[in-house]
Parts: C-alpha cells; sequence; structure tokens
C-alpha cells in the first residue's frame, strides 16, 4: 500500500537464532505484530526503514543475581516522525490517537490487551524526529505458567456477554464497540438515550435479553441517569456501568445515581473497563 503512494518502506528482519519458544495464542501474536507494523508504516509518511527483530535478555544478570530470568523481546523499529514524551506516556490509551479522523485510537490499545492476556510487557522508546521502538517482552514456556489453551481469568469469565452500549458520541461508540467485541462479547450500540432505553425493551419483549448495560452519562434529551432508571425498572438485575469524564468526582462525593452499578471514567481505559465488567458480573 504505500508503495502504491510512492513512499518506500525498507523492510528488514534480524531474528536471533535458536530463539526459546513462548506460549501464546498465535493469532493474537499475529494480530497484534500486524498493528505495530501498520503503525510504524504510518509514521513515516515520506518512507523509510523498518526493522523486525528478536532477541533475548537475562533480567537480573546485570544486578548479579544469580537467578536470572530470560526473557524473549519482539520489537518493531521504524525510522519515523516519532513521539514526544506525552504523546508516548499516552499511547496505550484506547480512543488516543494522532491521525485525527484516519485513527479509531485501538491498534496500540489492542496491542497492550494481547501482551497483557499472555503475561507479557510493552515498551516504548521514542522522541520527536527520531523514530520508534515498541518491544514487546514474553516470559519463556517453561518459566510463566501460561497455557495458550486456558484463556487468562479476566477474559474467561467476561466472555459471551450481550452488551448494550448506549453513547452520543459516535467515535466512541464505535471504539467500545470493536474493543468489547475483540474480546468476544456480542455488542449492540445505541446512538442516544431514548435508542438504548428502546432497543434494551425490545431485547426483552423479544426474549434476548441483554446481560449488561453500558450508557454515557452526558447525553441531550435523556441522559444516562435516565436511561439506567428506565434499565433498573424494565429489568431490575441487569447490571448498569455509567461512563463520565466526572467518575471520580461522582464517587468521591457520594453521588452515584441509584440505578447504577458501577461508574468508569471516560474516555474509559481498557484494563478498568474490563475490570468493570468483571466486578458487576460477579454481583449478578
Amino acid at each position: 500500500m504505500a508503495q502504491q503512494h510512492g513512499v518506500m518502506i525498507d523492510a528488514q528482519i534480524d531474528l536471533q537464532p535458536e530463539l526459546p519458544a513462548i506460549a501464546g495464542v498465535e493469532s493474537e501474536i499475529r494480530e497484534a505484530l500486524t498493528n505495530l507494523i501498520f503503525n510504524a508504516v504510518d509514521a513515516m509518511p515520506d518512507g523509510g526503514k523498518l526493522v523486525l527483530r528478536t532477541r533475548t535478555i537475562k533480567v537480573g544478570q546485570a544486578s548479579g543475581d544469580d537467578h536470572s530470568v530470560t526473557r524473549v523481546h519482539l520489537e518493531v523499529e521504524d525510522t519515523g516522525i516519532g513521539m514526544d514524551e506525552e504523546t508516548r506516556q499516552r499511547a496505550l490509551e484506547p480512543f488516543f490517537t494522532t491521525k485525527g479522523e484516519r485513527g479509531t485510537g485501538l491498534g496500540l490499545a489492542m496491542v497492550y490487551g494481547i501482551a497483557e492476556r499472555h503475561g507479557a510487557d510493552i515498551q516504548i522508546d521514542s522522541s520527536p524526529g527520531a523514530g520508534t521502538i515498541v518491544r514487546l517482552s514474553f516470559s519463556v514456556a517453561s518459566q510463566n505458567g501460561f497455557s495458550a489453551t486456558e484463556p487468562a481469568s479476566q477474559k474467561e469469565l467476561l466472555t459471551s456477554k450481550r452488551i448494550l452500549i448506549v453513547d452520543d458520541d459516535r467515535l466512541v461508540l464505535q471504539s467500545l464497540c470493536e474493543v468489547l467485541a475483540k474480546d468476544g462479547h456480542e455488542v449492540v450500540p445505541a446512538q442516544s438515550g431514548q435508542q438504548g432505553i428502546d432497543a434494551f425493551v425490545e431485547a426483552q419483549q423479544g426474549g434476548e435479553p441483554f446481560d449488561i448495560v453500558i450508557t454515557d452519562l452526558g447525553m441531550p434529551y435523556v441522559d444516562g441517569r435516565q436511561v439506567a432508571s428506565a434499565i433498573k425498572l424494565a429489568s431490575p438485575l441487569t447490571p448498569v456501568i455509567l461512563l463520565t469524564g466526572w467518575g471520580q468526582r461522582l464517587v468521591a462525593d457520594g453521588e452515584v445515581p441509584t440505578h447504577v452499578d458501577c461508574v468508569v471514567n471516560k474516555p474509559p481505559k481498557l484494563v478498568p473497563l474490563r475490570e468493570a465488567l468483571m466486578t458487576v458480573c460477579q454481583k449478578s
């Protein structure tokens, strides 16, 4: 695609021979790698060099620790525009993007989620004009106790939930749907409070009720409080998660609406969102 636009990417591979095996889900690691490559290409609008690298390091060896641990590093390096420190710090946040309307802000957030499920670390080295290295650091198979046939406990608890998401912000709604669908949920969007209430009632009457409702607080005409109230009136046991930029203040001031089971700060980060889902699932 870059070549079609006259942009030349010099792709190089630097693979360590006899690399120790890691345990993981092949398709997920491939997806993470694909996202990292696409990001690297986007960061080089005028072309450049992209390096795919694997290597091992000994953690603890430098400090004289006799019990050093081997880590396997998978790196994607580019010679692109790089990131300033603020961008680097926020790069893993869901919905954060520097690509404007072209980006959803989900690429690196999904890579982070995949790394988390594999017990891996993700590191970003970057500075403006000096390119970027994104590094995934895995334990070797004999050290991490991870089984590719056993999903991580957090994901396992959240599998196959039918979730209604209500938000008047089209981009946030789309991003949330994509994130949760990637986690294996059946997700239905609603672009307004009233549309959300109607969808919930229709699902109840049609014999396909929602397991969880996630709603934004600040919406015109019918806000999140009204949505939560209507949901609980129709189905008192259905958990409601409220998204709001005032989440911490609502909790601190004891002003969480009566019909809300959990509050998540907006824009939500992937880990707190999953934790909220797990919390309401355990309560219900």
